[in-house]
């Protein structure tokens, strides 16, 4: 399944830190969106280790929302991503 994935971090270290953690498996759509295709498994992890870089971040949140197939065909965008997705061939 895919997920969006968007934060308010005031902190500067701690947005570093989410934003290279997101940056090693997700796409960035805007500066504090992501877009990301995560199993369950995968998807309790990210949000576990999500909450955990952020926790003592006082005022920040985060959220992880589930796309389904047909919710993710109707996201609309007025400007082009910051990134393109790509696949990724593991070798």
């Amino acid at each position: 399944m895919r997920y969006l994935i968007c934060y308010d971090i005031p902190d500067d270290k701690i947005r570093d830190n989410i934003v290279n953690y997101l940056e090693r498996f997700a796409w960035r759509v805007q500066y504090s969106v992501f877009r990301c295709k995560l199993d369950n498994e995968q998807a309790a992890r990210v949000w576990k280790d999500l909450l955990a870089i952020a926790a003592n971040s006082k005022g920040s949140s985060v959220l992880m929302a589930p796309l389904c197939k047909s919710c993710e065909k109707n996201l609309r965008l007025s400007t082009k991503p910051l990134e393109v997705e790509q696949g990724f061939l593991v070798v």
